[in-house]
Order: structure tokens, then C-alpha cells, then sequence
């Protein structure tokens, strides 16, 4: 296919599948509908199966991940992490109890390959499934490849029924404690007034142009590209770009959030995510049918090791058992649903503009740091442990 046709296409399907998400109200996810769309294609014949190599994705999607990473790293505000201490212990200690059952229960049952690689996918999050695909694919385990894609598409049907029944049910105790609802109903005020003074590497004004992001960016990459030269590889590319791009982020040199600076966010995302299914490419009926059975075994085994290690994190640090686990629970399904299932259940349980505002006030954060615990940080470094025990 020509090459301007094949980019085109996968563009429509990109930009279909968003649709799909905003129609369906992110019940069925853009990765999930973007994926269901490349394999209808796919096994119809109505897409050739060479379509991302022809539009050139495989070799500029690997290269512009890091960027995408290191600018994942600057969503790390350590202080604010410090701020929700008990939130993020218990929302790490649960994706660590999550990937050891699966690992554990997984390696009688579906194998070594195919329990280590699900385990970090589990985990949560575009970044890890494109670390362990793409090393998936290079040592040749087509099937654990394609098991982990089906993983990151579904694992959101896992764990958001279980955060809103856990969400509601914590929420309905809180509402009980009037003392709290006083506390909750007005949001804290407090902020970090250290933001006025200026970082070690922060650059004047004048370099404040979407150029230069991109730049400094490509940077940090090359950067975090050499660090991992330096660990013999023990340290994944990816791993250190997020590192990287938090210790770039805290010294001034990156701004928060810097890829949205660019102007050019959305077509790096759009490489990113093609890039995590090209593997569907090869991908059969058959496999897909033959993966099920351990998708329902890694989906059984994560979230019994959240539950667990949620039981024993919400006795030792005094938090609401369906809080602990909600925590835990949000890596299968990250930001924005991070932010829409507390008011959902702000909505539904509080019964006037108080109790709705405290309930809001109280669970918001909490989840939103739990899901960047999981998602950003928890997920990328078990993510690199992983691709190195294969």
C-alpha cells in the first residue's frame, strides 16, 4: 500500500476509535476500539496486513516513544507524592501484590513467558504494554505478545466495576462521619508556594516555544538512551526515559506536562499506540481464542493480590478496606477514569451539595495519585524488571 494511503487509513481508525470512546462514554476506550477496528480489518482482508510498516510507524514510533516517556516523567511532583504518603505505599505494595500472584499462580498454569510478560500489563498503562511487546516481538513469543495486547484492551472491564462498587461503598461510610463531611466539604486550600523560585536548569522566557520543548525533549531522550548504555541494559531504554524525564523535570530543565506544549502531542500518541498493536498484524483468530483462558486466569490471580495486600495495607495505615483496594485497583484503568468514578460516586451517594463537594474532596486526589502511582511510575519499572528475567 502507498505509504501517504496506509497513514491515512490508520488515521481514520485512530480518529474512529476516539469517536467510539466519546459516543460510548469510554465504556468501550479508544485502545480497545482502535484494536477491535485493526483486527476486523485484518482477518477481513480489507487491510493489508503490512498497512503499519507501509505507513512507516515501526521505525518512527520506536524512536518517538521515549519522548512520549520522558514527558511522562515530568508528571512527577515529588512533593505531592510525599503529601500522599499512605496512598501511594498502599497503591505500589497492591500492583506488587497483583504481579506476584499472577507470576505465582501463572507459571503452573500458562507458563513462564506468559505470566512474566501479562504481570506488568496488569500493572497498567500504554508504556509498559509498548516495553513488553516490543521485546516480546524481538525474541520471537508472537502468542505472549498478542496476550498482552488483549490484557491492556480488556483489563479496564476488570477493575472499574470493582473501584465503583468499593468507591460507593467507602463513600457511604464517610457520609456517616459528620466530622469528616465538615473537614472534606471545603477543598484544601493548601499549595505548594514553593513554585516561584527557580530551578537550577530552568531557562529564561524566551525559550518558550514549541521548538524548543521538542528539543529539549529529544535531549532528555538521548540522554536516558546513554544512562542505559551505561547499566548494560539492566535498565530498560523506556524505564530510564521516565526516570530521566522526572530528575529533568525537578532541576527546571522540562516544564510539567511538556509534550501538550509541543503542538504535537497528539500525533506522537497517535504513533505511540499504533505501534502497540502492530503486532495484531500477524494475529489470528486462533490466538486470540487461545488466550482467553489465561486472560482469565492473570484477571483472577491480580486482582485476588490486590485484595490481599489491600486487606493488610488498610490495618497497618488506618484506610477504608474498599479505599486500599480501589487504590490498588486503579491500575487497570489510569486517567481520566481515575478522575470520573469519584464523581460518579460523589453524584450517586451524597444526598446534598455538602456531602456530594466532601466526598469529591476526599476520594479525587487519592485516586489520582494511586492511578499515577500505578500507571506512570509502578508499571514501567516492573515493566523493566520483566523484559530483563526473559
Amino acid at each position: 500500500m502507498i505509504a501517504v494511503v496506509a497513514l491515512t487509513v490508520l488515521f481514520c481508525i485512530y480518529a474512529a476509535g476516539e469517536l467510539i470512546a466519546q459516543k460510548t462514554k469510554a465504556v468501550f476506550s479508544s485502545v480497545l476500539s482502535i484494536a477491535i477496528l485493526l483486527l476486523i480489518g485484518f482477518w477481513s482482508g480489507l487491510l493489508p496486513t503490512s498497512v503499519i510498516e507501509d505507513a512507516q510507524i515501526s521505525g518512527f514510533g520506536n524512536i518517538i516513544a521515549g519522548l512520549l516517556i520522558v514527558s511522562l516523567g515530568t508528571t512527577i511532583d515529588f512533593q505531592e507524592l510525599k503529601q500522599q504518603w499512605r496512598v501511594v505505599v498502599t497503591a505500589f505494595l497492591c500492583v506488587c501484590g497483583a504481579v506476584l500472584f499472577i507470576i505465582l499462580v501463572g507459571i503452573p498454569t500458562m507458563g513462564f513467558e506468559m505470566s512474566l510478560s501479562s504481570a506488568p500489563i496488569f500493572a497498567g498503562g500504554s508504556a509498559a504494554t509498548l516495553i513488553m511487546t516490543t521485546a516480546l516481538s524481538e525474541k520471537g513469543l508472537a502468542l505472549a505478545s498478542t496476550f498482552c495486547i488483549v490484557l491492556y484492551v480488556t483489563q479496564k472491564f476488570i477493575g472499574v466495576p470493582i473501584a465503583s462498587l468499593l468507591l460507593r461503598r467507602t463513600a457511604k461510610q464517610f457520609i456517616q462521619r459528620s466530622d469528616l463531611v465538615a473537614r472534606y466539604s471545603v477543598a484544601d486550600q493548601q499549595s505548594s508556594a514553593a513554585g516561584g523560585r527557580r530551578k537550577p536548569l530552568q531557562l529564561p522566557p524566551l525559550f518558550a516555544r514549541p521548538s524548543v520543548y521538542l528539543a529539549k525533549l529529544g535531549l532528555v531522550a538521548v540522554v536516558a538512551h546513554y544512562a542505559s548504555v551505561l547499566t548494560g541494559g539492566v535498565i530498560h531504554y523506556f524505564v530510564m526515559c521516565l526516570v530521566m524525564g522526572a530528575v529533568f523535570f525537578a532541576l527546571g530543565f522540562l516544564e510539567k506536562n511538556i509534550l501538550n506544549k509541543t503542538q504535537s502531542s497528539g500525533l506522537i500518541t497517535f504513533f505511540v499506540t499504533i505501534l502497540i498493536f502492530s503486532n495484531l498484524a500477524t494475529t489470528t483468530p486462533g490466538q486470540v481464542v487461545s488466550v482467553l483462558g489465561p486472560l482469565v486466569i492473570a484477571a483472577v490471580a491480580g486482582v485476588a493480590g490486590v485484595l490481599a495486600v489491600g486487606f493488610v495495607c488498610a490495618k497497618l495505615l488506618n484506610l477504608p478496606f474498599g479505599l486500599a483496594v480501589s487504590l490498588g485497583i486503579s491500575c487497570t484503568f489510569g486517567f481520566p477514569t481515575t478522575m470520573l468514578i469519584p464523581q460518579e460516586v460523589a453524584e450517586a451517594v451524597g444526598r446534598d451539595d455538602t456531602e456530594k463537594a466532601a466526598i469529591l474532596n476526599y476520594l479525587l486526589p487519592k485516586m489520582l495519585t494511586a492511578g499515577f502511582v500505578t500507571v506512570t511510575i509502578a508499571s514501567v519499572l516492573l515493566a523493566g524488571v520483566a523484559v530483563n528475567l526473559l
